[in-house]
């Protein structure tokens, strides 16, 4: 009888292990980024510290945006958006953002769930 009741503990044990140690490993997304590259349209020379801002304007009358982000441009001419914390699984894409340079719009991108998204820019 005791044998009985060490086989069933032991399995007990080893499955609440198992079990655990499989939510570890957990399915984690890629990451949803968007890159706005910022070019001298004369010379193609990335231009630095410009203003990108990437938004959602609801033409609907809402008073706050979802999405407003602004940053500067780097060195290379680039300004990077993660967007990764705003994707949910099983989501079907992601969103079509409006985007100003230094306070002009000149376009949109279409941002892809899971991926790198790249659009250049270019300006005067």
């Amino acid at each position: 009888m005791d044998l009985q009741k060490t086989y069933n503990r032991i399995f007990i044990f080893s499955s609440i292990i198992i079990c655990f140690s499989s939510l570890n490993s957990c399915y984690k997304p890629d990451p949803t980024i968007a890159i706005i590259r910022v070019l001298d349209n004369n010379t193609n020379n990335p231009i630095e510290n410009i203003s990108v801002r990437l938004f959602f304007d609801d033409s609907n009358g809402g008073s706050i945006p979802e999405i407003d982000i602004i940053k500067n441009t780097l060195s290379n001419g680039t300004a990077s958006f993660d967007f990764s914390d705003g994707y949910r699984d099983g989501q079907a894409g992601f969103a079509v953002l409006d985007i100003e340079v230094d306070g002009v719009f000149v376009g949109v991108i279409n941002i892809v769930e899971m991926t790198t998204t790249e659009k250049v820019i270019y300006i005067q």
